[in-house]
């Protein structure tokens, strides 16, 4: 079978049917249309790399999420108008609240469903975000998003649900692992003890330990992070601490990174002397911007990074573009996100297209699926390929980008690709 041929008939196919030009200006709107196809088929049964941008505070189900608050007899809602504490609609299991004594303004979630069915709908919304809701105030409203959801996912009892689903899910994606951004988040138990941040290590070993019973060569990466944002004298306790769990979890901690607006005021020439002090990896968001005058890529480079979140406007810089393919620094490119986010309204015009084209080392991620609730890959796979007048060879180079050469990784990828291949 010739795949290119055939693959991209169904692409013209798919192109055509999109009189609206909605797969580029709304691609998250396509996606229902999209799923239907049997190109969408496709892509979902190909093999995958590993998934190396994603956020695990935002890389869940959110409908399975949603089920788990709305079945339980404990999980409440808040439904006054916001304060500095708490958010509209934000979710929370009783275990949250010290004491057990529920505030103002919370009300049992069965309950407030029962007398009002369309909250599902609502609640829906508040924990997800569109296109439509970009406009100046986007990342506050982004951030708050995952408050709305925090307070019950990190329940333990949900959280190792859910974080089993996740992986399992995953897998049958065809995803090989996952590269977790972690900013030092706790978990907590039905007595409302916090667990340390080594028991947390700890419950997400067990679970990949019991999903590695099915899948034996899944495996998770941590890389930490703390804000952006933040004064530079916050950070080597961050860093110290960083580097007491790649010490105890070597084979799970791989590096540090700064996450949050680009604009938020402080860029990364700030944090340089302290970051330069680092004793683990630095691995950085940088360039998640349109503006030329961000230089964050370049206070990045200088740190020796060997990877890259994002970099959407390095090709505002070309003498540094030549400088990452020289190095051959990985690019996380996440389409998807970067169009929700408001930095790319058509998709044809992603600058990564130029950067696979050019043969950079890019691989493709979701960032946050469950605030998108996309897939945790198959999806900006799909995008790309409509998207960027990729071949399948191209798409496939991505994925491969993402083993970072591991021979048995790689080997366990083409015998799976072969297999693929010969299946269709």
């Amino acid at each position: 079978m010739d795949i290119e041929h055939n693959i991209d008939k169904l692409r013209q196919e798919i192109l055509r049917q999109d009189r609206e030009e909605l797969i580029f200006n709304d691609f998250q709107k396509a996606l229902p249309r999209l799923r239907t196809t049997s190109l969408y088929r496709f892509f979902k049964a190909m093999p995958k790399g590993r998934l190396m941008h994603a956020h695990i505070e935002a890389s869940f189900d959110i409908h399975y999420m949603l089920s788990l608050s709305l079945a339980s007899d404990d999980v409440y809602v808040f439904m006054d108008d916001e304060t500095p504490e708490y958010r509209y609609c934000q979710l929370a299991h009783k275990a949250w609240f010290p004491g057990f004594v529920i505030p103002d303004g919370w009300v049992n979630l069965k309950s407030a469903v029962a007398g009002n069915p369309l909250l599902k709908d609502e609640l829906y919304n508040m924990c997800t975000s569109g296109k439509e809701n970009i406009d100046e105030n986007i990342w506050p409203k982004f951030e708050a998003i995952f408050d709305r959801f925090k307070a019950v996912n990190n329940f333990k009892p949900f959280f190792v649900k859910t974080y089993t689903k996740v992986l399992m899910d995953m897998a049958a994606e065809g995803l090989l692992g996952v590269d977790w951004r972690y900013i030092s988040q706790t978990i907590f138990d039905e007595d409302g003890r916090q667990l340390t941040a080594d028991e947390y290590v700890d419950t997400l070993k067990d679970i990949e330990a019991a999903v590695r019973g099915t899948y034996p060569y899944f495996h998770i990466n941590i890389i930490y992070c703390y804000y952006k944002g933040v004064p530079a004298g916050t950070i080597p306790e961050r860093l110290e601490h960083a580097r007491h769990l790649q010490e105890k979890y070597p084979d799970m901690f791989i590096g540090f990174d700064m996450v949050g607006s680009e604009d938020c005021g402080k860029d990364l020439l700030y944090y340089t002397p302290v970051l330069r002090e680092a004793r683990v990896p630095i691995i950085m968001h940088a360039g998640e911007s349109v503006d030329p005058g961000n230089r964050n890529i370049e206070y990045a480079l200088d740190l020796g990074i060997k990877r890259l979140g994002h970099g959407l406007n390095l090709y505002l810089h070309p003498g540094l573009e030549s400088r990452v393919k020289a190095d051959n620094v990985m690019l996380e490119v996440c389409p998807l996100s970067n169009q929700l986010l408001g930095y790319v309204n058509d998709l044809r015009k992603h600058p990564a297209a130029g950067y696979i084209k050019r043969g950079l080392n890019v691989t493709l991620n979701s960032d946050d699926c469950a605030i998108f609730d996309t897939a945790y890959i198959t999806d900006d796979l799909l995008l790309a390929y409509l998207c960027w007048n990729l071949s399948i060879a191209d798409i496939k180079r991505c994925l491969k980008n993402s083993l970072e050469g591991d021979r048995a990784l790689e080997d366990l990828f083409e015998s799976s690709w072969a297999v693929f291949e010969s299946s269709l």
